[in-house]
């Protein structure tokens, strides 16, 4: 069965005592029945994240509400779209298993270093297709750095050889990547970064997919989120160093 997260509309864990879902209720109310046991992993593989580094947890959750808004508005069905939703609170969740020193780092990493970087997509996968009901998720998590040219990784895969969950999930984490503060650069404004990923349309990302989030990006879908609504102006701009691990 799909696993469905309830983080599915920006929802914290510390609010969640007083949703329906949410599986945290004050002592003494009606209690719902428990969440199957593969959410609950799900949850706690999060917290265990968020723990250890809040800001990349809470990326994986700006990236989990603008990507299943994006394949909404490419009208995928409810199976993909549930897929989406559960794994892109995780996506990074393999980045546990990388070490410290080189993560934070401010300076660039070495080839060898980006190579060890890398396998936290893998990592990733062989977490969540441990658990029950997460091989789905788990296709998404490995392959959501592959590129439309087959440029990516880890396994260089093409077009429509890449699973649509991880497509739509590539494009939305480059996205915050940019526009979030990293150790190894300032975030850029929205509007370069959107450049960029417009830039990269049919070489890195899908087109349609590259279509869909500007619509997304640019209409009242993404309101609540905080984004800008308007990105039409033209800017130029020195292209910055691209490190989206």
């Amino acid at each position: 069965p799909a696993l469905v997260t309830l983080l599915s509309s920006g929802v914290t864990p510390s609010q969640a005592r007083n949703t329906p879902d949410g599986g945290f209720q004050p002592a003494g109310e009606r209690r719902t029945p428990a969440p199957p046991p593969g959410r609950v992993i799900l949850e706690a593989l999060w917290r265990i994240m968020a723990t250890r580094d809040l800001a990349t947890a809470e990326h994986a959750l700006r990236v989990q509400r603008l990507a299943v808004a994006v394949a909404q508005e490419i009208g995928l069905g409810d199976g993909v779209i549930a897929a989406v939703n559960a794994a892109a609170p995780l996506h990074d969740i393999g980045k546990l298993a990388i070490p410290d020193s080189l993560l934070p780092r401010p300076g660039p990493l070495s080839r060898e270093e980006y190579e060890i970087v890398q396998q936290h997509a893998g990592i990733g996968a062989e977490i969540l297709s441990g658990i029950e009901g997460g091989a789905p998720l788990a296709e998404i998590v490995r392959h959501h750095h592959e590129n439309w040219d087959g440029s990516g990784y880890p396994d260089n895969l093409r077009g429509q050889a890449i699973p649509m969950g991880a497509r739509v999930l590539a494009v939305v984490d480059c996205y915050d990547a940019l526009t979030s503060e990293r150790p190894y650069r300032q975030p850029l404004e929205h509007t370069r970064a959107l450049s960029l990923i417009v830039e990269a349309r049919g070489s890195m990302y899908e087109p349609e997919l590259v279509d869909a989030f500007v619509r997304v990006i640019q209409g009242s879908t993404t309101a609540d989120a905080g984004l800008p609504r308007d990105f039409s102006g033209s800017h130029p701009y020195q292209r910055p160093p691209l490190r989206v691990v």
